[in-house]
């Protein structure tokens, strides 16, 4: 673990709130949270003592923590009555964003069912293969996903998000009495199925335990109570004073609610903390920016996509910000000529940003404010509660600065791919769960993505990252986004090119090469520039989809 602040130091002292302590996982040591709940059912009925207070706001429907929580146990209730519905089955949810979909993965943790968080907006083969990968017994959905399960011939029993049918729905469902006895479940249980992208095959589904969700809540939580904790002794206040007299932290839910960002950093750490969630079931910049002045939303996270959008909407100038005190990025790079516009445009904005991915159940490394601000290249610091080593190809772990597969052990770690033993075995090694991404840790513990390693461009016997070569020609004015990848080529094996999304302005391809060169070895130049007006496509989590572009460019060139 490296060394901590004085601050976070003392709120994982013995003792305190954070106190760390070893449990035994998967046959091997690893540290915990000593005080944190047993189980999702924990973390909701800790929720009850925010009662009344404001949870969700999805248009014109707005619910307390006290609405929200009974509808999920009259949910619950129904499953069990009269679904059938036993713990440890498996439950589907395929919806966008909505207070539906949060009532329904609440009601599921009651009933001590596995809730399979998949992505409603796959085409209706990768539907059903996710439903039936997972062993599904029932699925919550909404009229659009119900519409490509039955084009996909997907039988499974399921519920309705809307209220506009004649039969069960799910705001129908909530209103059921009966009460009716729930079954406990342990800290190491299974608690919810992640989907990886699957991109490059048929998506797996990561099993992660009640104390993964929890410990990456938890993850946040002390991050929150961090920045609580310094602005307090700047003002000499003390925590309780302070959260007293600060509004109630409000966040703007951009990320999908299946993503480990979405479920796990933004919507469960509100609940246990009694922040509230803003909903957007789809991006817009132009809407984002009305609900941070009419909702006075505080916290902005999203990929720089979305930022930029922000940035460039026309109603930006003049927009009412002063309620948004920090904003955040996930997925992909902070950029650099992005953080400087961000702080042009808000200079008291404090910025973050974190390293994660679905099978670590949330952030692996993060920094904010002054931390974020000391390494902006970087996806900050090793998180306390985990563990990160560099391994090069020898097998030799690396000190400070060796570039190597960065290999993650922690509490926030999924089980398993779900039946799928061989892909598990191949994923870990000792205890560490080896992440496909390649990096190197500083002498401070701040990471650095260096690329995938399945993204990588083997030029001319060169090894080529990606990532490297993207956060580089971000850099100029003119680009937007950038994505690069490798084409087939018969002297050099592949070459590397690149695809910019331009801003109004333009940019020709001389002046981009030009700019290449100065910025990179000549090895790492791309050797084709494709250049477009056009935004490119983006997945549910705002990434580039590379696989596309890719396509598309070499269809081009037959």
């Amino acid at each position: 673990m490296r060394e901590l602040d004085p601050v976070t130091a003392d709120l994982m002292a013995a003792g305190a709130p954070f106190e760390l302590a070893t449990a035994e996982i998967n046959g091997f040591p690893m540290r915990v949270f000593k005080n944190a709940p047993v189980n999702l059912v924990d973390v909701l009925h800790a929720a009850g003592e925010f009662g009344d207070t404001e949870f969700i706001i999805e248009g014109e429907r707005r619910l307390s923590f006290k609405d929200f929580l009974a509808l999920s146990r009259n949910l619950a209730a129904w499953m069990v009555a009269e679904a059938g519905i036993k713990a440890g089955q498996s439950v589907a949810i395929s919806m966008k964003n909505s207070t539906d979909w949060m009532i329904a993965f609440a009601a599921i943790a009651h009933v001590g069912a596995v809730s399979v968080l998949v992505n409603s907006r796959g085409e209706p083969r990768s539907l059903r293969a996710a439903i039936e990968d997972a062993d599904c017994v029932m699925a919550f959905v909404d009229a659009r996903c119900l519409e490509k399960l039955r084009e996909s011939g997907c039988d499974v029993k399921t519920v309705l998000s809307s209220n506009q049918s004649d039969g069960e729905t799910i705001q129908k469902l909530c209103d059921y009495s009966k009460s009716v006895q729930f079954v406990e479940r342990d800290t190491d249980d299974p608690a919810s199925m992640f989907f990886t992208s699957g991109t490059t095959g048929r998506a797996k589904a990561a099993v992660i335990s009640h104390r993964s969700l929890v410990t990456g809540m938890m993850n946040t939580k002390l991050a929150m109570t961090e920045a609580f904790t310094k602005i307090a002794k700047t003002y000499n206040m003390s925590v309780d004073d302070l959260r007293a007299a600060a509004p109630q932290a409000c966040s703007l839910l951009i990320f999908p609610l299946f993503h480990t960002s979405g479920c796990s950093s933004i919507f469960l750490s509100a609940l246990a903390s009694g922040g509230k969630l803003v909903l957007m079931d789809r991006w817009n910049a132009d809407r984002a920016i009305e609900l941070i002045g009419k909702e006075r939303i505080s916290a902005l996270g999203g990929v720089p996509a979305m930022h930029w959008d922000v940035l460039n909407s026309p109603l930006c100038a003049d927009a009412d910000f002063s309620s948004l005190t920090s904003l955040s990025c996930g997925g992909q790079a902070f950029p650099q000529n992005l953080i400087e516009a961000i702080r042009k445009r808000f200079p008291n904005l404090v910025l973050g940003m974190g390293y994660g991915m679905t099978e670590t159940c949330g952030a692996i490394s993060q920094a904010n404010g002054e931390v974020f601000l000391q390494s902006p290249k970087s996806s900050g610091q090793v998180l306390p509660i985990v563990d990160v080593q560099i391994v090069n190809d020898q097998g030799e772990v690396q000190g400070p600065g060796g570039v190597g597969d960065i290999w993650v052990k922690g509490a926030t770690l999924m089980q398993s791919y779900y039946k799928r033993p061989e892909e598990t075995e191949a994923s870990f090694k000792q205890g560490w769960f080896v992440t496909g991404d390649i990096g190197y840790i500083d002498e401070a513990g701040f990471v650095f993505i260096v690329d995938r390693k399945t993204d990588m461009v083997i030029s001319s016997g060169e090894n080529i990252y990606c990532a490297e070569v993207e956060q580089a020609l971000s850099q100029h004015p003119a680009v937007l986004q950038i994505s690069t990848f490798g084409i087939p080529d018969d002297r050099l094996g592949e070459r590397l090119v690149a695809c910019i999304h331009v801003g109004e302005g333009g940019l020709s391809k001389n002046d981009f090469m030009e700019f290449a060169k100065a910025e990179l070895a000549d090895y790492k130049v791309p050797t084709d520039v494709w250049i477009s007006t056009q935004d490119f496509e983006r997945n549910a989590m705002g990434k580039i989809e590379k696989h596309k572009l890719r396509e598309i460019f070499l269809g081009d060139l037959s």
